[in-house]
């Protein structure tokens, strides 16, 4: 998305109403199911952020929602939304709305944003874990549960809880530095799975779950929506197993430290790079 992308505060109660459009057009949520503008009012007044990403004309493309947080002791931001309509994504509109996120919130005197996401996403941690520098810390099983969200497929909803400490390096450096490489090459660290494709699609090995390295490589399917719809039984042996490896090297020690998005044979083999702390 070019520079005619602005991206500004939400003002007026007609801001709040478009995003309540903006979260049906892109995830397909029943009424029952999406923050309500009376929400994000509030939650704004209370010390939220809301940003509009808003094309030359004034066209409504996505936003962000951040509400204020207390978890630990430690006050900081919850990332709850992050929406861009489907014509408009892998544009750029996501990543900026995420800096401007940053910026706004460092403005404010705010060190930390947190957020969670589907571990089955590959776009999204690449995003998450490579393009802004956040670490995902927990694994939360079935987070939502069940909910009527088209992008959900109908299944349980884990997530993958990342931090993002504003004032990193590493996330000072991908500030300044812009967009790094689409593919990268595969780090030289024990695999935790192996996949091969059957019948088209891809199926991941048993995890192995005796590994002890300083780091680990999981690899995940990459085009999961299409899975999910085209193979929902293959979809749901991937999710089990993902989970059974993350849940077990997350409790011994492990963080989601990276994503190399790596090609091989022509094909994407998105890999998470887990490193122990």
């Amino acid at each position: 998305m070019g520079p005619d992308l602005r991206i500004r505060l939400a003002r007026e109660r007609a801001d709040f109403d478009t995003c309540v459009l903006l979260q049906k057009a892109v995830w397909g949520l029943a009424d029952l199911e999406v923050t309500s503008a009376l929400q994000l009012v509030a939650g704004t007044h209370a010390g939220g952020i809301l940003q509009l990403a808003e094309a030359e004309d004034g066209t409504a493309l996505g936003f962000a929602y951040a509400f204020p947080a207390l978890r630990g002791g430690i006050a900081h931001l919850h990332s709850d939304m992050l929406a861009v309509l489907p014509e408009h994504q892998q544009k750029g509109v996501g990543v900026r709305l995420k800096w401007a996120q940053r910026d706004e919130a460092m403005a404010r005197g705010v060190a930390l944003i947190v957020w969670t996401f589907d571990p089955l996403q590959a776009r999204n941690a690449n995003l998450n874990l490579r393009r802004l520098g956040a670490t995902a810390t927990e694994f939360l099983e079935n987070f939502y549960g069940v909910t009527t969200a088209s992008l959900h497929h109908g299944l349980p909803t884990d997530r993958l809880l990342v931090r993002w400490d504003l004032a990193a390096p590493r996330v000072k450096d991908l500030s300044a530095q812009g967009e790094p490489p689409r593919t990268v090459n595969a780090p030289p660290s024990p695999r935790i799975n192996e996949v091969k494709w059957q019948a088209g699609w891809p199926v991941s090995s048993d995890p192995r779950l005796d590994l002890d390295a300083p780091e680990l490589l999981l690899e995940i399917a990459p085009e999961w929506d299409i899975l999910c719809r085209a193979a929902p039984r293959v979809a749901d042996a991937w999710q089990s197993k993902v989970r059974l490896a993350l849940q077990t090297y997350m409790g011994r020690g492990y963080v989601a430290a990276d994503f190399a998005p790596t090609q091989e044979g022509g094909r994407r083999r998105p890999l998470y790079v887990l490193r122990r702390q």
